[in-house]
């Protein structure tokens, strides 16, 4: 809030160097649309890969302890979201034979080649979201395509 932002301000003045102004800018979330089609194993139940990819590709601390990929640990201003990162994430997940990256953008934007480029870029005073909740959709949406399996 607009407090908090003035106070850090004062607090920072003091460490500015001569020349130098000190700004403070809130941070802005940037909801992302991301789409994949994951082949699974045969004799691998799919909703079973299809929940697991679900919570690792999730926001939540997982049942062993770790976190999901777009955990808030785990983002930070200004950096890109990298199209291996997230295949790795989502091929070490058991039964999945092989992932393919079919939409990677900004929520409520167009694609721009992020899927060619291998990232999609984040600004500096932005971070990226993915909460993938149906309740807040307006927070990041992950789509997953499953075939094979059983």
């Amino acid at each position: 809030d607009e407090r908090l932002r003035e106070d850090l301000t004062r607090e920072l003045h003091v460490y500015r160097r001569i020349g130098h102004h000190v700004v403070v800018l809130p941070a802005r979330d940037v909801p992302l649309n991301i789409a994949l089609t994951v082949a699974v194993s045969p004799g691998q139940l799919r909703e079973h890969v299809s929940a697991e990819l679900h919570d690792v590709l999730g926001k939540n601390i997982l049942a062993g302890g770790g976190k999901g990929f777009f955990h808030p640990d785990h983002l930070t201003f200004g950096e890109p979201i990298y199209l291996s990162r997230l295949v790795a994430a989502a091929q070490a997940v058991p039964g999945v034979l092989s992932v393919e990256v079919t939409r990677l953008c900004r929520l409520f934007h167009q694609p721009e080649n992020e899927i060619e480029e291998g990232k999609l870029p984040i600004d500096p005073f932005e971070i990226a979201r993915l909460d993938n909740d149906p309740d807040h959709p307006e927070w990041g949406k992950l789509t997953l395509t499953i075939t094979g399996g059983r």
